[in-house]
């Protein structure tokens, strides 16, 4: 299967660290984050990955090259940081059948990759999305939900709002056919093309987009201090 890795970040909130390298490659416990998802995507059965990279992109395709454990690597550049689904946008006419999204900032378990890559003969989706529980919801993506199936995704509700605390890991994988709904895509009130719009085109027209919860750790690595969280993990539960 092949898989887009969102690799573009500069991490602003990661200075002064960022400030030479792209946020993908940021160390944690002795890897760059981008390392660490390549393992674990191809571990779980990616065959081919297409990285988005935009600032410092030569630091990243020098450390992985045109090959990387096996497996081929390509590159597309984002030339602006104009958002996620303007990342996506960029495979457009390259993707074909089901494929993976994941960002090379999030760190998820081989076996959580397994679950969201398994494709059954029978499954009624069009679309898979990775969540996981969260003790402060109303920092990421709300979903709420009929049994697993979305209904929507509330973007950083009110913390005096919020119902469940289920959210958007950022890992998902879709059918070719979602290209078309991230294409109609518009500006954001933040003025980014956004990929969570992208799902919410894809329901509208009827799409069905599932989740799975995670089963094991699961880490958005977004400041500093999710940086110290990570590296004071024990090896024991970290991602793999």
């Amino acid at each position: 299967m092949q898989a887009i890795v969102m690799a573009a970040g500069k991490g602003v909130r990661l200075r002064p660290i960022t400030e030479r390298i792209p946020k993908c490659m940021v160390s944690v416990k002795g890897k760059p984050l981008a390392e660490r998802v390549l393992e674990n995507i191809i571990s779980a059965g990616v065959d081919e990955i297409n990285m988005v990279v935009g600032y410092r992109k030569e630091t990243i395709e020098d450390h992985f090259g045109p090959e990387f454990n096996g497996v081929k690597v390509n590159y597309f550049v984002q030339q602006e940081p104009k958002g996620t689904a303007h990342a996506v946008s960029l495979l457009a006419d390259y993707v074909k059948g089901k494929f993976l999204i994941a960002n090379a900032d999030v760190l998820a378990s081989t076996k959580d990759y397994r679950r969201i890559l398994r494709v059954d003969e029978g499954e009624e989706f069009d679309g898979l999305m990775l969540a996981r529980k969260d003790p402060e919801p109303w920092k990421y993506g709300v979903i709420k939900s009929h049994g697993n199936t979305i209904e929507s995704i509330i973007e950083k509700p009110d913390p005096d709002n919020v119902r469940g605390n289920i959210v958007n890991a950022g890992i998902y994988r879709f059918n070719a056919n979602f290209m078309v709904s991230v294409m109609a895509t518009g500006l954001s009130v933040r003025g980014e093309y956004e990929l969570v719009d992208s799902i919410r085109k894809y329901m509208e027209i009827g799409k069905r987009v599932d989740y799975v919860l995670c089963e094991h750790t699961c880490l958005d690595i977004s400041d500093i201090e999710d940086l110290k969280r990570a590296n004071a993990m024990p090896d024991a539960v970290f991602p793999d």
